[in-house]
């Protein structure tokens, strides 16, 4: 039951009564033993436990633009082909609801089948329970832009070849070939659902993938429909360890004279507008 205020209606009489060592009306505090102390204690520990052991278990990408030219790249650090250059489309309306609303649509295809992902940024990974992501084909993992973290939740499932080609042809609307995982997250998290109008498959954007011989670091060649190319450095690690590591591919980049790229920031937004065709 709430506790009530004094009557101090006119004419009432009713008070609180007054205890030694106290103003009249103000009960003095109660006194915690030394178990009831422990105990709160113990609890409020339980509580932050899990934030605190997303937080130390926390992936995070770092990324880094280049500018140099994309063959003096490959030459300089010495690189090799990664796999199979992969096809990628987006989807995307012409004024970019999508991803003004902080989401990304994306299919990868890969031979006969295809990895239709939903990204969506600025999200705490610590709040989030990385067991459900995992079960809805997910990860929730920080991108690192010259000093900025951004958490990220990313999404994926599976699509056969029929239902692949009919999402990249038009046939079929991006809300239907979304799964089950998806849909819960974009309802429960975002505010783009229903999906925004308009939204189409917008590509294809080829993704050239190279890496040193034993090396971690993987350097990616995108080139979109318009010719216009973006070159990035990327590695995973923990999040702890992502500013070590930035410095550390730095220092490579520097060493094999390869030019880094004036704005650090996600390009991802410019791709958008290329993709679109808007400025």
């Amino acid at each position: 039951m709430p506790l009530q205020p004094p009557d101090t209606r006119p004419g009432s009489t009713k008070r609180e009564p007054a205890t030694r060592g106290s103003r009249q009306g103000i009960a003095p505090p109660r006194r915690t033993s030394k178990g009831t102390l422990v105990a709160l204690v113990v609890l409020g520990a339980a509580a932050c436990a899990p934030a605190a052991a997303r937080a130390a278990e926390a992936r995070a990408e770092v990324q880094i633009n280049l500018c140099s030219d994309p063959k003096e790249t490959i030459r300089a650090l010495q690189l090799r082909p990664d796999g199979a250059p992969l096809e990628v489309w987006y989807f995307e309306s012409d004024d970019r609801q999508a991803f003004d609303r902080g989401t990304v649509f994306r299919l990868r295809t890969t031979g006969r089948s295809g990895e239709l992902t939903l990204k969506v940024a600025d999200q705490d990974c610590t709040r989030i329970d990385p067991a459900a992501l995992r079960r809805g084909g997910g990860k929730c993992e920080y991108d690192l832009h010259g000093t900025d973290f951004r958490g990220a939740v990313s999404l994926t499932r599976e699509l056969g070849e029929t239902v692949a080609s009919a999402l990249v042809a038009g046939r079929l609307p991006l809300q239907d070939a979304l799964g089950d995982a998806q849909v819960r997250y974009l309802r429960e998290h975002t505010t783009a659902w229903p999906l925004p109008s308009g939204l189409a498959p917008r590509g294809p954007v080829r993704i050239d993938a190279y890496r040193a011989a034993g090396g971690k670091a993987v350097v990616e060649v995108w080139t979109l429909p318009s010719g216009r190319r973006y070159i990035e450095m990327s590695q995973k690690t923990g999040r702890g360890d992502a500013l070590r590591l930035r410095a550390a591919l730095e220092g490579e980049l520097a060493r094999a004279g390869a030019v880094r790229c004036a704005d650090q920031s996600s390009q991802a937004g410019n791709k958008a507008r290329d993709l679109v065709g808007r400025p």
